[in-house]
């Protein structure tokens, strides 16, 4: 498809009621309780969500005296703040003046949530540069008073070094606090302090590298200098040579006339120039030497890459656990310019290597674990090596000390799931021929919705080839039916834009290219999941989602070290929390397999681990999974794709994970 490149919560009302014995507040011609705004909706900005001042309440207290409360700030959509008599100004018109207008005012007063939303509107900038420095103050603001959301937003700004100095250890605290979690309870932070060596190792390989090319291009640079002196040198060596003949002629001549002054500044004339000869002669082997040493230097050696299974932080030697017992395991991996690799071996023994510059090769892993040894060698002789522990998951945690725990899968008795629902959507034909019909799309959309209905329970709404009012009617459907004890997924599949700003787009099928206004933003759909009752909000997207925070945020359970009896504390803690994540396929589309050509790669990974599962099923389990799975199915992809999965920024994320449990899977565990 044409790549577009541009540049681009819960209502907390306010009342000043002072109440005295005897006397007590009520509310008299208060306003009504919302009524469905899509009765209103006349098109699809309608249901985009704005920042609505709603008027104040008329109030009684005691017999005579009354009075008006203050306006109240809320986020909802533009149709239902009409609906209600709010004010506020269009979404394709706010900016950050206008919002910090409706929420400024409740921040002052000390309102936490005020305080996080107007650190948020300064974070995002709203039409002009973000404000860091501000938005830090307002999030320490709410954080002190214990606001969950405002930690989360605090730490993001701590771990990114935005506003404030980099502290990753402040931003691990503020993400802890914020979801309850204890420090026995793994979160994704930890892991990555435990990997900070590695990284760092990983990170200096990666300087050597750079630091190779840019060697290598100034060496090819001074070979082409060398070059191009060494010629000027030879024209030199010539013209001194032409005119020693001449000096040599001019001598001759000198003797016959026997001129003994001519003669002998002759004579002085050719030992300087036999001396300058000899002088560029050295020079010039000087130089081709240099030359030839220099052009063997910038051949650089192929560089390796295990894509399958994932490696584990470890203090000693590499090491990959998979989830599993002894047996075959296949090795997945990549080299870098296949064209000049002679030969891949694994353990000793060849292994195919594709156009892409993948392979992959079986190997014997018995209970205690296997030595794997991946070497590269290109058509020069160079080496390539890559040494790494596979390990089977139940030996992976007998290394570490303890059993597999038993309950890891296992829903404790006493933690309520809640009612699942689903949004899914596939768009396959475009009325704008600039974005060219997709063959997967909507297979994939009626997989996953009849999937998720038959498997695990969910209520599905199905939206095959919906246009922009069509998409943000199913998503304003949800956020008025969804109450906080439910759970909600959205899964996109179709095309997506990304602008020059790095804000992302879902294209509906009535979408324009070279028209953001007819397209849906991420932000906009963030802007929705933060008015959405429901607890657990997960997004899947076979395409793109900006505006996610990084996978340090996120909490995860490592079932091959972590204590058995610490999961169902785990599960209870994450149930708990409020969370908005994302799950993406790391493209701008759906990229077909080119084997069945029914499904994306993607959304066959995705089918394929939710099909296959039989336990509760967390959704970091469920990315690296699918991480796994793409990674051994899409070898051949015309198109690389990297899975992420993190939080979602503004969307109103605290804590918290999203789980799956099939019908008749994770027997209830626990006390």
């Amino acid at each position: 498809m044409p790549m577009i490149v541009r540049t681009q919560c819960p209502v907390r009302s306010r009342l000043f009621v002072s109440v005295s014995a005897g006397l007590f507040a009520f509310a008299v011609g208060s306003v009504p309780a919302p009524a469905p705004a899509h009765a209103a909706v006349r098109n699809a900005e309608d249901l985009l969500i704005v920042d609505c001042l709603l008027p104040g309440q008329i109030r009684k207290l005691g017999r005579q005296a009354t009075f008006l409360s203050a306006r109240r700030p809320v986020r909802t959509t533009q149709a239902e703040c009409e609906i209600r008599g709010g004010e506020y100004v269009s979404y394709d018109r706010a900016n950050y003046q206008t919002a910090l207008k409706v929420w400024l005012e409740g921040a002052m007063s000390g309102s936490a949530e005020a305080q996080n939303n107007v650190g948020e509107i300064y974070s995002k900038g709203l039409g002009t540069a973000p404000d860091y420095g501000m938005a830090f103050q307002w999030f320490k603001k709410a954080a002190d008073q214990g606001y969950g959301r405002a930690k989360i937003n605090l730490g993001y700004l701590y771990e990114q070094g935005l506003g404030v100095a980099q502290d990753q250890a402040m931003a691990l605290n503020l993400y802890r606090e914020a979801s309850g979690i204890q420090d026995e309870l793994l979160y994704a932070s930890v892991v990555q302090v435990q990997i900070k060596a590695k990284d760092e190792q990983i990170t200096g390989l990666q300087q050597q590298v750079q630091e190779g090319e840019a060697e290598s291009a100034a060496l090819r640079q001074q070979v082409q200098q060398l070059q191009k002196e060494l010629a000027q040198r030879r024209s030199a060596l010539q013209e001194a040579q032409r005119q020693l003949g001449e000096t040599q002629a001019k001598l001759a001549q000198a003797r016959q006339r026997q001129d003994d002054d001519l003669t002998k500044l002759l004579e002085n004339q050719l030992l300087a120039q036999e001396e300058q000869i000899n002088s560029q002669r050295t020079q010039l082997v000087a130089l081709e030497s240099r030359a030839g040493a220099a052009g063997g230097t910038y051949a650089a050696a192929p560089m390796l890459e295990i894509l399958d299974p994932v490696f584990v932080a470890t203090r000693g030697r590499n090491t990959a656990v998979y989830r599993g017992g002894p047996g075959q395991r296949q090795v997945v991996g990549r080299v870098t310019a296949p064209q000049l690799v002679r030969q891949i071996t694994v353990n000793g023994q060849p292994a195919p290597l594709n156009a892409n510059g993948g392979f992959s090769a079986k190997v014997d892993v018995p209970a205690g674990g296997a030595q794997v040894q991946v070497a590269a060698i290109d058509r020069a002789g160079a080496r390539a090596e890559l040494a790494f522990t596979l390990l089977p998951q139940a030996a992976s945690a007998a290394s570490a000390g303890a059993t597999a725990p038993a309950a890891a899968g296992d829903l404790p008795r006493d933690v309520k799931l809640g009612r699942y629902y689903a949004v899914v959507i596939g768009n396959n034909s475009y009325r704008d021929p600039n974005y060219a019909t997709l063959k997967s799309a909507a297979n994939d959309a009626n997989a996953v919705a009849a999937l998720l209905k038959s498997r695990y329970g969910y209520q599905t709404s199905l939206v095959l080839n919906g246009g922009r009012l069509e998409i943000l009617t199913a998503l304003n459907e949800m956020r008025e039916k969804l109450k906080p004890e439910d759970n909600l997924l959205i899964y996109y599949a179709g095309h997506g834009e990304v602008d020059a700003a790095g804000q992302g787009y879902w294209v509906p099928t009535d979408g324009a290219a070279g028209a953001s206004k007819t397209w849906i933003s991420n932000a906009a759909i963030s802007d929705i999941l933060n008015t959405i009752a429901a607890k657990h909000v997960l997004v899947v997207a076979d395409s793109c989602y900006s505006g996610t925070m990084t996978r340090a945020s996120a909490p995860t359970f490592d079932a091959g070290s972590m204590p058995p009896e610490k999961w169902a504390t785990w599960v209870k803690t994450m149930a708990n929390g409020r969370s908005r994540t994302a799950l993406t396929s790391g493209g701008v589309m759906p990229v077909p397999d080119t084997g069945s050509g029914r499904h994306s790669y993607f959304a066959r990974a995705f089918l394929n681990v939710l099909q296959d599962n039989n336990r509760l099923l967390e959704a970091q389990r469920l990315y690296q999974e699918v991480s796994s799975s793409l990674a051994l199915g899409a070898i051949n992809s015309p198109v690389p794709q990297v899975p992420e999965y993190s939080p979602i920024r503004y969307a109103g994320h605290e804590s918290g994970e999203f789980f799956f449990l099939p019908r008749g899977g994770g027997s209830a565990a626990g006390p």
